[in-house]
């Protein structure tokens, strides 16, 4: 991609925290308070109104674990699962259990992408475009179109566990940037000149992935591939990569409610739990 600046973005007082695997309930965390386990329940039978509550004893105990191992006076959540019947009764009746505050984002699914255009802004572009994947989809914003989610086709890109053998064959990993690369392609009608990327794994500051369930750790080309793939040769501009967890830091930041708090712990509930520490200096 010649003809585009593609950065990791690295946000000021903003820490990546790794909680998708912390012990609650003799599980790990996404076992028990991430989308497998909504969807094990639905498919149970669960009434979608029972669906929330049925989170509230992991929620309880990972929010008290994590806000104190990290001494935050605050906690912050997006999304999907946020986005569940009677969540927000659900918190409330969390919270008295916590040693601080918490809050739900006003709009779980897409403030983080919100606020990836909001970094755009510098740049001063014509037509930016943010893009937050996620292991269940992507959520997709601009200034010119409407909000849009395209959701991952299992059946297509399946989900690949750690200890799972991947495919010598790397066709996971095409798989992948196809998918991502079609959302920006249909998501948006001509090709931005300004992305934001934010992708649900670790990345180091080469823009190497870590692992996640789209099995693409470790591949060096990752970003350039998508970018290529969803743009060719088109146009030039600059693209902003980074953590989704991070991301969803800088919508945290834009939020009034927490202006007096310095230290706030992050949490997007999705597939699995990710999770970010901000500090106010």
């Amino acid at each position: 991609m010649r003809d585009w600046d593609v950065r990791r973005l690295v946000l000021p007082g903003v820490s990546p925290l790794e909680v998708w695997n912390l012990p609650v309930q003799g599980r790990e965390l996404w076992e028990v308070l991430g989308a497998p386990r909504v969807e094990a329940d639905r498919s149970a039978g669960v009434p979608e109104r029972a669906l929330a509550g049925r989170l509230r004893p992991a929620l309880t105990v990972a929010l008290s674990t994590l806000a104190k191992r990290h001494v935050v006076d605050a906690v912050w959540l997006s999304g999907g699962l946020v986005c569940l019947e009677g969540f927000g009764e659900m918190l409330a009746r969390v919270a008295p259990a916590l040693p601080c505050p918490v809050y739900a984002a006003e709009h779980p699914l897409f403030a983080p992408a919100q606020a990836g255009l909001r970094l755009l802004a510098p740049f001063a572009p014509a037509h930016p475009v943010a893009l937050d994947v996620g292991q269940t989809g992507i959520k997709c914003v601009s200034h010119t179109a409407a909000p849009r989610i395209f959701e991952r086709d299992t059946a297509l890109l399946p989900r690949y566990f750690i200890g799972m053998a991947r495919p010598t064959d790397g066709r996971h990993v095409k798989a992948a940037v196809a998918f991502i690369a079609s959302a920006l392609r249909v998501f948006s009608a001509r090709p931005p000149d300004a992305l934001c990327l934010a992708l649900p794994c670790p990345l180091d500051a080469m823009l190497v992935p870590g692992g996640c369930t789209y099995g693409w750790e470790g591949q060096a080309s990752l970003v350039a591939d998508i970018l290529r793939a969803a743009l060719g040769t088109e146009g030039h501009g600059t693209a902003l990569v980074l953590n989704d967890a991070e991301l969803a830091t800088e919508a945290a930041r834009s939020d009034a409610r927490l202006a007096r708090h310095s230290r706030v712990l992050c949490l997007t509930l999705g597939f699995g739990p990710g999770g970010a520490l901000l500090e106010r200096r």
